[in-house]
């Protein structure tokens, strides 16, 4: 985690890409630990935060949208920063950093010295945060730093040392940085005109101070680091147990990592599709049309920001089990606001595609703007139809939908000549068969009648003879001591009677064993907790404005309470659903 913390603020400082692990600064980040959460900053244009829990920890407060999931009220976020146990976030209206746990949200562990200090950068680690003073929207955003320990307590309190404690060094006291990453007993930080500067009491372990090349992105394990190397985008991995991770892909352009336990993930450059290796099964990782703009992990559990419809995805990290944690459904920021103008390779990032008529901007401030990586090329079965431009990401359409020769190699699919003669084979085909249908129906239109004529009418008087003087049938009784009756072919306009034994013989057997039984037993229950939001498929396709589907959950949880006297009037859910109507609720 060590290496990854200083080298992620050296690609902080070299790209606006974002990066979320353990010490870095993004859109989305996780803390680590037995008190494990994930927090994001939503889309709404407010920046706040939502947050959620492993799915058996009883959240503080609890919304709809999910299980584990709350919004946190620690107000604007700008950026966000993960260490063990707890997220320390800079406010995006005074530049301010608050630092909060699961256990106790709403104790700030920023040292009192320190609340009042306005900074342009944070990075939380595994007991200590370290911050560069200054505005977080300043042009000039370099400063001296400032470090903090974070102290565990008797039933897993945190608090916050005054001091810097091991973590203070002399030699950086009168240095100006411009980013900084924490990790597990060290911190590094990038001097302007002087590379990268680490201190703390694992510093002389992360074996890169020698190391000439310029690193954009960096993550750590236990004892692995891993970066992206500026100019190729090619993974290089360090560290005293390298050895116990694979081989990183080779020849895989990445724009973001992020660390777990026992694993390293990516954001590949081209399709922004997510590429995970070492203690991983690939397998569990989201594939489809959409990549991912943002990426955190925590301990054995990665999410990430889908580019499509920026939805959350969670996925564990190895076995069948369901992750640990259950993702709200809220839409979240592709990445960090920023006042700098987007560079090569990057565009702004429209709010218009999310179709919010009021919505024209995720930050705060209108002077401000997200930057993102842009894609290259599609995920399999789809295919580049737009390309990247200053100010939209490139587009990709299914492959279903291909109707030329520019997308029929990446597809898949055959030239012109071969088309037009695997056509004329399959119209060849079609006619004989047609040719030989029609044949046989014309002769068993004059045949076959011949054949079974006399058949027919002697079969109709055998059965008119049996119809005859037929006995009426017995009512079925409860208490039924007759024997079973021989079967009798129905006669044509006679319908048949069955005893009510007879019905329950038949469908004997019929029943499986499930529990629930159904799906109303699974999902009653699920919206009698006001967890209605739980029976949502988020891989089905969700309509840009979920707020609507989230009150139409707590409406069916109002609905559906055992005091009666709680229940709203049939006038109340009407109300309440031309409201949801009138808010555009579009399925």
């Amino acid at each position: 985690m060590q290496l990854q913390s200083c080298l992620s603020g050296l690609f902080l400082l070299l790209s606006c890409i974002s990066v979320s692990g353990f010490g870095s600064m993004g859109p989305i980040s996780a803390a680590f630990g037995d008190h494990a959460f994930f927090c994001a900053i939503d889309a709404s244009g407010k920046q706040d935060v939502i947050c959620w829990i492993k799915n058996n920890t009883l959240p503080p407060s609890s919304s709809s949208a999910s299980t584990s999931a709350y919004f946190s009220n620690v107000g604007p976020i700008a950026a966000l920063s993960g260490g063990e146990g707890f997220l320390c976030g800079i406010l995006a209206n005074n530049s301010q950093v608050f630092c909060w746990s699961s256990v106790y949200s709403g104790l700030d562990l920023v040292p009192s010295v320190y609340r009042n200090t306005a900074y342009s950068h944070i990075a939380a680690g595994k007991n200590h945060v370290c911050a560069i003073r200054g505005s977080y929207y300043s042009d000039y955003d370099s400063g001296t730093i400032d470090c903090w320990n974070i102290i565990k307590g008797a039933n897993n309190s945190l608090t916050s040392g005054q001091g810097a404690g091991v973590f203070y060094d002399q030699s950086i006291s009168n240095l100006v940085f411009d980013k900084v990453v924490s990790g597990e007993e060290f911190s590094c930080g990038r001097v302007r005109e002087r590379g990268v500067v680490c201190w703390g009491p694992n510093k002389d372990r992360l074996g890169v101070s020698n190391f000439s090349k310029n690193v954009t992105v960096l993550a750590s394990g236990r004892d692995s680091v891993c970066g992206i190397l500026e100019g190729s985008n090619d993974v290089k991995c360090w560290g005293n147990s390298t050895n116990s991770y694979p081989t990183p892909p080779v020849g895989t352009r990445f724009v973001s990592l992020t660390a777990g336990t026992n694993h390293f993930c990516g954001i590949r450059e081209d399709n922004h599709a997510v590429e995970c290796w070492g203690s991983f099964n690939s397998s569990l990782i989201p594939k489809g049309g959409s990549g991912f703009m943002a990426i955190a992990s925590s301990d054995f559990t990665t999410c990430g920001i889908r580019e499509d419809d920026l939805v959350i995805d969670c996925w564990f990290a190895n076995g069948t089990l369901p992750p640990d944690y259950s993702p709200p459904l809220e839409l979240c920021s592709p990445g960090l606001c920023s006042p700098r103008f987007c560079g090569e390779g990057e565009f702004v990032f429209n709010a218009s595609i999310l179709s919010e008529p009021d919505l024209t901007s995720l930050c705060v401030r209108k002077d401000l703007r997200i930057c993102s990586p842009c894609g290259s090329n599609c995920s399999e079965g789809f295919f580049l139809s737009s390309p990247c431009t200053g100010n939209a990401d490139r587009v990709c359409t299914a492959c279903s939908l291909c109707q030329n020769d520019s997308c029929w190699d990446v597809c898949g699919l055959k030239s012109s000549n071969e088309k037009q003669w695997h056509s004329l084979r399959r119209l060849t085909i079609i006619i004989g068969s047609s040719a030989l249908g029609l044949l046989l129906i014309l002769v068993s239109w004059c045949v076959l009648p011949c054949l079974v004529a006399s058949q027919d009418e002697e079969r109709a008087k055998n059965q008119l003879h049996s119809c005859i003087g037929k006995p009426e049938l017995e009512t079925d009784v409860a208490s039924d001591s007759h024997p079973p009756q021989p079967i009798i072919t129905p006669c044509p306009g006679m319908a048949q009677v069955f005893r009510l034994s007879e019905l329950k013989d038949a469908t004997n057997g019929f029943k499986e064993d499930y529990t629930p039984p159904n799906i109303v037993e699974w999902a009653v229950p699920l919206i009698k907790q006001g967890k209605a939001a739980a029976i949502i498929d988020r891989y089905m396709t969700l309509p840009r404005n979920v707020e609507p589907l989230l009150k139409l959950a707590d409406i069916a949880e109002l609905a559906a309470r055992e005091n009666p006297n709680e229940r709203p009037a049939m006038s109340d859910v009407t109300t309440f659903l031309e409201q949801i109507v009138m808010d555009g609720l579009v399925l």
